[in-house]
């Protein structure tokens, strides 16, 4: 009897009432609505782990799919660039290739004995008044020589001549002098060059006619040109009275800075 009252048997005795009283609710139903909100807790809190764990790995996908597109951009930007340096390419071999073929057709239907050269050496800020061709003395090449550009266009004369290349002094150099006539009147003058921005007309008296437009064609009456070759448009006429001739300024009809196939007529 006297176990009863020990501390022992007192523990024992309050842990089994405790257990039997929570047998008896939750079979009578007492403890439903505790159950409810422990299992709606760990519902919660299992949700939101999950969640947590599918937005961390949708954070992932993220990134490496972010990667790979940057990486196909990189990749995508390259061929568009060597597409774009190969389409550039074959366009300037379309118009090298065009511009061959329409100074062949001249040489040919030419009357000159044309020896073809290509320009080597030139300046397109139009500084310096020179180009440089491929052929020289060893293609029979001589100073004082006419260089054309198709359909006959006067470009300038041989100054220099190598072995195997030869300079040219551009008709817009103030150290050379055409003799010309205006195609429309007849009207006779000297063209020199004016510095590389276009060419004067002097030495044209005040009875012959010359207007904008008119086109100028070498007369041949020095012997350092060959007649008949076309050499510019008047774009301006300067006439007084009190001068002793008009004077007109021409635009060159050779595009002079963006020579590529030339021909020189053999003396």
């Amino acid at each position: 009897m006297r176990f009863i009252y020990t501390k022992a048997f007192q523990r024992s005795f309050a842990i089994f009432a405790l257990v039997s009283l929570f047998i008896i609710a939750s079979l009578t139903g007492f403890l439903n609505p505790v159950k409810s909100g422990i299992l709606k807790a760990y519902g919660a809190s299992v949700s939101t782990i999950s969640d947590a764990g599918s937005g961390i790995k949708t954070t992932f996908k993220t990134l490496f799919l972010i990667k790979k597109l940057s990486s196909e951009n990189d990749q995508l930007t390259q061929k568009v660039d060597e597409l774009s340096f190969e389409n550039a390419r074959l366009k300037a071999a379309k118009q090298e290739n065009a511009a061959l073929r329409r100074a062949l057709n001249f040489e040919q239907e030419s009357s000159f004995d044309l020896i073809p050269v290509a320009v080597k050496i030139s300046d397109p800020t139009g500084f310096t008044q020179t180009i440089v061709v491929d052929k020289g003395r060893s293609s029979q090449i001589t100073e004082g020589s006419s260089v054309i550009a198709s359909p006959g266009l006067l470009v300038g004369k041989v100054t220099r001549v190598y072995s195997t290349t030869s300079e040219v002094t551009l008709i817009t150099d103030p150290s050379l002098t055409v003799n010309a006539f205006v195609a429309e009147s007849g009207a006779l003058g000297l063209l020199s060059g004016e510095h590389g921005l276009s060419l004067k007309f002097n030495l044209i008296t005040h009875n012959e006619l010359i207007k904008t437009g008119d086109q100028l064609v070498t007369s041949g009456l020095s012997g350092d040109f060959p007649r008949g070759l076309l050499v510019g448009e008047v774009s301006s006429v300067s006439s007084s009275s009190s001068d002793l001739f008009q004077k007109a300024y021409v635009s060159p009809s050779a595009d002079l800075r963006n020579l590529r196939f030339l021909f020189v007529i053999k003396q």
